[in-house]
């Protein structure tokens, strides 16, 4: 083999492995997407801090290396009265909601879109959340 085809099978092989990567995390997405395919179309407060504890939980175990365990509670996140008492902790920073049987909810969308908000990202949220609601009011 010469110099040549050398670089080329190089080439090949890295060219390989990205889209190898690539795949991997658009299955990785499309799971996790999959994971709300069963979620109603709008969810009170109470349903989505169920799903963000879940989460954190999640990920504090991640951070940790452990796994749960089938009888460990779901915990993680701020307390319900938390969310409650703070409007800017709950999805779409509490606006952007229609009221079902009394209770404020949220489209699934939304929701899904504010599990991943982190501490990190709330003030970046809160802003955008905020200009929404301008643009959906004017």
């Amino acid at each position: 083999m010469n110099e040549m085809e050398n670089l080329y099978l190089q080439g090949i092989k890295i060219a390989v492995d990205t889209l190898a990567a690539e795949i991997a995390k658009q299955r990785q997405d499309a799971a996790r997407r999959g994971h709300y395919d069963n979620l109603p179309e709008w969810i009170d407060l109470e349903q989505a801090v169920t799903l963000k504890r879940g989460i954190c939980a999640g990920k504090k175990r991640a951070e940790k290396g452990k796994k749960r365990s089938a009888d460990e509670p779901v915990e993680g996140g701020a307390s319900m009265n938390t969310y409650k008492q703070k409007t800017s902790l709950q999805p779409c920073c509490g606006l952007n909601y229609k009221m079902i049987g009394g209770r404020r909810c949220w489209r699934k969308a939304d929701v899904i879109a504010w599990l991943g908000v982190t501490d990190d990202d709330l003030e970046e949220y809160q802003k955008q959340q905020r200009k929404e609601a301008k643009i959906e009011s004017a």
